[in-house]
This record gives structure tokens, sequence and C-alpha cells, in this order.
């Protein structure tokens, strides 16, 4: 039996704008060049920064993580040192930049032609050598000399990229219209002001304040203009590529959040007001590491790659956090109302309470999971759920039925109301008898 089904159309995909001829030529030179003054600067503020945290400071110009003397003995009850200590905290960001590099010139090397493309590229080199800003700035400050050149690494990879990313991801052109004047005039303002902060150390700390309420304005703002190219703008596949870029961003915050709720309550990332080494290396490790999902989303949505992979991926995320999110509360929950029930009756503390919760949850797994999976699919991907449960309904109808009109009405239903085609087409060949 032959079938032509027909399929749904596509949207057809323009061509992303590019760039040629001695354009081209120019941009990959620029590229090469501030990628190679960036990592050198990089590499050379890495070793200034460890010379400084590999050494106590007790003082009010001291770096974010440098420990003062009061810190030494417990560091000696641990066994760590000095120098290893100043080793544990440069490594997540010197591996965060390396991955940024890295992403960022496999995409430059294959799509440098691609304005798209190409700007996100260099973004990413710059953002990965500029997460924190100390190790260029360290270089800056070392040699007045590459002053320039390290404000232009650490303008470009936070104030002048950053919002035209958002404002051509991910098809490389401006929509709306006006925000490529909205990105000019926010590049210009904040560059300039930037500047004169760091020529008129008084305006420094106007300066402080005022970035603070741009940079977070120009953020909301691009995210605001994802969310209206999603609507209303984005073909099926750059839907995808947005999926992805966004789902790295929500997890990077997501990942922050976590980490500034827990401050109060279990760990104090703060080594000025705690003196504690392994928290603040673990602090320093988390928050960097969770910027790493930001560089391999772009990646991945620039590349594409296996692009429809994502919509698995957050539904298995949502699913299981909230699954691990009520596992917790049910296991704490029984670990006290079961420790003060035995606690009551023999006035003694009993590791009962801990085994049964923790084979509570392990009962409980299971029957959760897919009743939050069930949920989820028909809350947040129901055109889906709606589709898996018609197909399990075909399947027992293509079981039972032995007439073929029925048979065949029933696939043209199915068919239809799955992936909605303009047009149907069966075709059965007749099957030949046997004289």
């Amino acid at each position: 039996m032959e079938k032509q089904i027909a399929q749904p159309n596509l949207p057809a995909y323009d061509a992303l704008p590019t760039l040629e001829g001695r354009w081209l030529t120019l941009a990959r030179a620029t590229w090469l060049l501030i990628t190679a003054v960036g990592v050198v600067m990089y590499a050379m503020g890495v070793q200034l920064l460890f010379q400084q945290l590999a050494t106590t400071c007790n003082g009010s110009d001291c770096l974010r993580q440098q420990l003062s003397p009061a810190a030494l003995p417990g560091m000696a009850e641990i066994g760590l040192t000095l120098t290893e200590y100043a080793a544990l905290q440069l490594l997540p960001t010197v591996i965060f930049a390396v991955v940024c590099v890295a992403i960022g010139g496999l995409i430059f090397w294959q799509r440098s032609h691609e304005l798209m493309a190409f700007s996100s590229s260099l973004w990413l080199v710059t953002f990965g050598l500029t997460l924190f800003e100390e190790e260029v700035r360290a270089t800056g400050a070392a040699y007045p000399w590459l002053q320039p050149a390290a404000l232009m690494v650490v303008w470009l990879g936070g104030v002048v990229l950053l919002p035209l990313f958002f404002s051509i991801f991910p098809n490389g052109r401006f929509a709306p219209r006006w925000t490529k004047w909205a990105w000019l005039i926010i590049s210009v303002l904040f560059v300039s002001l930037g500047t004169t902060a760091e020529l008129i150390p008084a305006f420094q700390t106007t300066f402080d304040r005022f970035s603070g309420y741009l940079w977070m304005t120009m953020l909301l703002g691009g995210i605001t203009i994802q969310f209206y190219r999603y609507r209303t703008l984005s073909t099926a596949n750059e839907r995808q590529q947005t999926k992805w870029v966004v789902f790295a961003f929500l997890m990077t915050v997501a990942v922050l959040i976590t980490m500034f709720l827990m401050n109060p309550l279990f760990l104090d990332f703060s080594v000025q007001e705690t003196e504690n080494a392994w928290r603040n290396i673990l602090g320093n490790a988390i928050s960097t590491f969770a910027f790493l999902m930001i560089p391999l989303g772009i990646g991945i949505s620039i590349l594409r790659h296996r692009l429809y992979d994502i919509d698995v991926i957050i539904r298995r995320t949502v699913q299981y956090s909230i699954v691990s999110a009520l596992l917790a509360a049910v296991y704490f929950g029984s670990i006290t109302v079961i420790q003060g029930g035995v606690t009551a009756v023999s006035q003694t503390q009993s590791p009962l309470a801990i085994v049964l919760s923790t084979l509570l949850v392990a009962a409980l797994f299971s029957p959760l999971r897919r009743r939050v999976q069930t949920a989820v699919d028909r809350r947040f991907y129901r055109q889906k759920y709606d589709a898996q449960q018609i197909l399990a309904q075909f399947a027992q109808t293509a079981r039972d039925e032995v007439e073929i009109d029925v048979l065949q009405a029933e696939l043209v239903q199915v068919v239809q109301e799955t992936m909605q085609p303009e047009q149907i087409s069966v075709w059965v060949k007749p099957v030949s008898r046997l004289s």
C-alpha cells in the first residue's frame, strides 16, 4: 500500500546578512587582532592576579578574593597553602575563558562570513576574557600604556556587543528597526561615560550607580526584543535557536539566584566576613561555571546542531526540578514528623526517621515523576501531549480494525490532527490475487 501524505508547509528561510570582499577581510583581521590582544592581556592579568592572591592583604585596596592574615590558621588546618588557594581561585575563570574563546573561535572558523555569527563569536571571546574584568584590568593597571586596550576589550564584551547580540539574534537583522539606533545610543553613552569615569576618578562613584541601572535596562530591553521577535518574526528554526539561548541565560540566572538565597542559610561566600577559604573557592567556582551555559547555548544555536533537542531538555529540566523539590519537602517533612513521634514515645533520638524517610522518597520517586510528567505535558506541551494520545488511540484502532476503508479514514484523521497539513492524499495499491 502506497501512501502519499502532504507535509505541512514550512516557512522559507531568508538568507542571512553576510560580509563579502574587502569588508570580510577587514572584519576577519579585526577579529584576529582583538582576540590576540585580549588573550595576551588576559594571560598577563592571570599571572598578576596569581601573585596577588598568593599573598595576604589587610587594607582597603585588597582584591575581592584576597585573604587577610586572619585566614591563615584556618587554611593551615585544612592543609591549603596560599599558592594552592590562588590556583583554585583562578582555575574556574581560566576554564571559562578557554571555553568561550574556543567556541567563539569555532563559530568564527565556520561562519565568519555571516554577520550574526561574526558578531556573536567576537562577543563570546570578549565576554569570556572579561567576565569579572579583573584579569584584563590588572594588566592595564600594571602597564598604563595598555590601559586603552584593556578598556576596549572590557567595553566590547560588556557594553557594545551584548546589546548588539540581543538586537540582531538570530537572523542578523535589527528588528524592530529602531533597535539599531537604540543600540548605537546606548553604546556611545555607556562608552563615553565609562571613559570619563576612568579619566576622572571623582566621577567613578556616580558612574557605577548609573551604569548598573543602564545595564539592567539594556538586559531587560534585549530580552523583551527577543520575546517580540520570537512571537511575531521568527521562523520555526529561529525559534529553536532562541530557545537554546534563552534557556542558557535562564539556567545561569537560576543558579545565581539559588546561590543568593542559600547565602544566609547554608554557605556564606563572602570571604571578608567568614575568612573561610573553602567557601570562597566553592562560591567562585559555582558562579563562574554557571555562566558556561551561555557560550554552550549560543554555540549550539548558531552552529545549529540538534536544535530540537532543546524541547526535550527543557521538558526534563522542568519535570525533574519539580520532582526534586517535592521529594525534598517530603523527605525533610517526614523526618520532622517521624522523629518527633519517636522522640515523644521513647524520649531518645533514633535513626529510624532517616531510614523511613529515605524509603518513602524511594517509593514515591517513580509514581511522582510520572504524575509530574503528565501534568507538565498537559500544561506546557499540550499539542505534543494531544498528539501522543491520538497516536496511542490509532495504534489501538489499527490493532482491532479489519475494514480498510475505516482504517484509511482513521489514518487521515490522525495525520490531520497531529501534523495539520494543507492537503492529505492516501493511495492504496491494489493487491494482486494469486490464481
